[in-house]
Parts: structure tokens; sequence; C-alpha cells
């Protein structure tokens, strides 16, 4: 297979090169700058985007952004990339992120691949240096050798393995919806208890009226005034203690060896799914039967809610499967008729209310007493069964998308180095695209 070096790729009208060195502190109306905590699994999360002064800016045009750029990390974690959107033209990046301009669509898409293949990551192992922060040299980045079949093949491998991130990101953009829909209706019920004023309301106006806010069977769960304590009549104002029971997570020695490597998925502030995933079905360690035995580790049954309570704060997940997890972390169980829908979500709205005392700064510790602080409407009735009724449907195809993404992710992995080597063709895979569509 012929090769170039990734230099040779790029415009002859720029240049690899990496962005602000000195970005200073963030001003509130500047220029936005992606770091390397904006890529996560070949995408770019903007959510979360340090803004730098104008002036500061203005001194790096040759890394600013015209949209269509592949970006890859060359600091800390090394070898991720992502390819710029035209939304983000007129953005920069920081020292620690590297810009490739490519001009050819094609071209672009099949470089990202390459970068993102086996042999490429380990060629950034073997040449970063590490001696204080795991550093990428740009030069050999620049060098990377990129394998160039026939611009007709190339064009094949970089359709069809679009075709897999495309159905990938269906579903993650399917899992957003899904996921803002349960908090919404979770919001509505619990919190603003948008259906017992609309009864009120109703009842105030024209007694004998119908009320279309929803359906005729599930008005009866609900009263239809709030009372003096400020929830629906006949429901208590209670701490999240009353909702869910609240388990500690612990570690094996990690000097066991036969207590790792084993069956049991081991959940980490490392292993928290991305806010539109929300399971978390596989982790980065595995521990074994006796590693669990022989420490304060306990397993939980999916469906269950973790939290990381130190450290990295106010991180949530669902257990996809039976798992444990470390001691930063605590699992919540519902109790009596809290589901494992409302769990997650009431530990969301949790976390949300943190944010906002604590005026969007970090909080650093959550605490037992902390569950006990914090208090929730607990409804008088069949509303638990009602919501798990509605919001389970939604978790339960929030978790399929997420197996399947994970089986959409493995076929391009394995499928990648065997089509850039020539190894099969893509005509010899589609039946298996098919199947995976």
């Amino acid at each position: 297979m012929p090769e170039k070096p990734l230099i040779d790729l790029v415009s002859p009208s720029r240049k690899v090169c990496y962005g602000i060195v000195q970005p200073g502190k963030p001003v509130s109306a500047g220029v936005p700058v992606l770091r390397v905590n904006n890529f996560t699994e070949g995408r770019l999360f903007t959510d979360d985007v340090m803004t730098v002064d104008q002036e500061i800016e203005s001194k790096y045009p040759r890394s600013r952004l015209k949209g269509g750029e592949l970006l890859v990390t060359l600091v800390g974690s090394v070898g991720q990339s992502a390819i710029a959107g035209p939304e983000l033209a007129g953005w920069n990046v920081a020292r620690a992120v590297g810009v490739i301009p490519i001009d050819d669509p094609v071209l672009v898409k099949w470089v990202n691949y390459v970068i993102r293949s086996d042999p490429a990551q380990q060629y950034f192992l073997q040449r970063a240096n590490t001696t204080v922060q795991t550093t990428l040299n740009l030069g050999d980045l620049a060098v990377l050798p990129i394998p160039m079949p026939s611009r007709s093949e190339i064009a094949a491998i970089v359709s069809f393995l679009s075709a897999l991130d495309d159905k990938i990101e269906l579903n993650r953009r399917t899992n957003e919806t899904l996921e803002a829909q349960a908090r919404a209706l979770f919001r509505d019920w619990f919190v603003d208890f948008g259906p017992v004023k609309a009864k009120a309301k109703a009842k105030a106006s024209a007694p004998n009226a119908p009320t279309p806010y929803l359906a005729p069977d599930l008005w009866s769960l609900f009263p239809d005034r709030i009372g003096d304590d400020g929830v629906p009549e006949g429901w208590t104002d209670a701490p999240l203690t009353e909702h869910f029971s609240i388990i500690g997570g612990g570690t094996p020695k990690t000097t066991v060896p036969a207590y790792w490597d084993g069956q049991i998925p081991w959940f980490s502030v490392v292993d928290t799914p991305s806010s539109s995933n929300v399971f978390v079905t596989e982790t980065q360690k595995n521990v074994t039967v006796e590693g669990v035995a022989n420490s304060s580790a306990k397993i939980i049954r999916g469906g269950t809610t973790i939290i990381s309570a130190r450290g990295t704060v106010g991180n949530l997940a669902m257990a996809g499967q039976r798992m444990t997890f470390n001691q930063s972390c605590y699992a919540l169980q519902g109790v009596g008729d809290a589901s494992d829908a409302f769990v997650y979500l009431a530990a969301q709205h949790m976390v949300d209310r943190l944010k906002s005392m604590a005026h969007g700064s970090v909080f650093s510790t959550i605490t037992r007493d902390t569950f006990k602080s914090l208090k929730l409407a607990k409804p008088c009735g069949p509303a638990h069964e009602a919501f798990e009724d509605i919001a389970s449907a939604f978790f339960q195809k929030m978790k399929q998308n997420v197996i399947e993404n994970q089986t959409l992710a493995r076929t391009r992995d394995l499928l990648l180095p065997k089509l850039m080597s020539g190894q099969v063709r893509v005509g010899e895979v589609e039946k298996k695209l098919n199947k995976v569509l």
C-alpha cells in the first residue's frame, strides 16, 4: 500500500499548526477556543468552551478556523481527532490542539479515520514525550504516514465508515431528545406540579369543564390544589433519602491480581457516559467475584443510578447491567414506589440544584447529608407507577441505542485497519453494513 506523509495532503496555502499558547483569563464576550476537554468519541462537544480576549486571539490567525479542518489533540489525551464543522468558523484552538487544513472533503475524512486507527495511535504513543505530560510534537504529527489506496477506494471506504458514524450520531441525537422528554416530564409532574396547577385552574374557572392537559386516566392521580406546604395536597415534601437508598462503593486491592480482570464491570468517574447516552454498559476495568468479596465494593443491579461524589462531582450514569463501583461514587436505588427512571431524574435534578446554589462553581463533595438536606415532593398514590410506565419506555429506547452504537463502533473499528491495508474491500463488507444498520 503506497503512503504519503500527512504534510503532503495539507492545503498549500496553509500549514499544520497548533493554537493559542497563552490564552489568559477567560472573558465573557471573547473568541471561543477549543481545548482537549472538548473532544469526546470522535466528536466536538461545545457546551463548555473557553472564550479568550479578541486581542490575544488576533495574534494567532494561523490556527483560526474556517471550518473543515481536522483537529488533533497534542497534549494529555493525545491523538483524539475531529473535523471542525462550518459553524466553528472564526473560532480558535488552544496550544494543546493541532490544526490540519486539508481542502479535499473526502481526504480530510480519510485522514481522520487513519488517525483513529490502531497503527496511527501506536505511532503517537511511540513518539509522544511522557516526561511531564504526554505531548505529541507537531513535527511528528506532520510526517504521520497516511496509507493512500486509489482515489475511488478511499471514497468508497469513507462512504462506508461515514454511514456507520451517521447512524451512531442519529442514535445519539435520538437519545438527547428522549432524555430531554423524560427530564421535562419529571420536572412538570414532581417539581413544577403542572397537572395539579392545571386542575386547580380548570376547577376555579369551570368546575364541570374537562381538562385537556393529560389523558383522562392520569388526572385522577393528581390532586387539584397546592397545600400550605407548597406541594400538592396529600403529597409530602420529603428528603431525597426517603425517595432512594444510598449505597457506598469500594476498590479491591490493586496489588492482588486475582481481584482484577474478571467479569464484573467496575465503574469509576472515567466511565461516565455522555449526557445523551445515560447508560454505562462497559467499564475500563473489571473485577472478579473474589475482588468484590474481599473489599467494600458492592454489586448493584442494572437500572441503578450511579453518581460521582468526590473529585469530579455530580457525574451521573445508569448501570446498563450488573456491576460495581468505586468509593468516590454512590449508587442510588429507589425506595417504595420510586422507579429507576424517577431516581435517575431526581438525582439529575439534585445536581442541577447544587450547581445553581453554588452560582455555577464546581461543588467539591456530595455526602449523605447532602441527600438529606435536599427535598423533593413525594406523591401519595400511584403517580410513581404511572410515571414509570411513560418514562421507562424512554430509558429502554436509550439503552437500546447505546448498545447498538457500541456494536456499530466495534464494527467500524474492526474493519478500519483491514480496509486501510486492503485486506478487505468495501464491496465485501457491504452486506455486513446492511445487517448492522
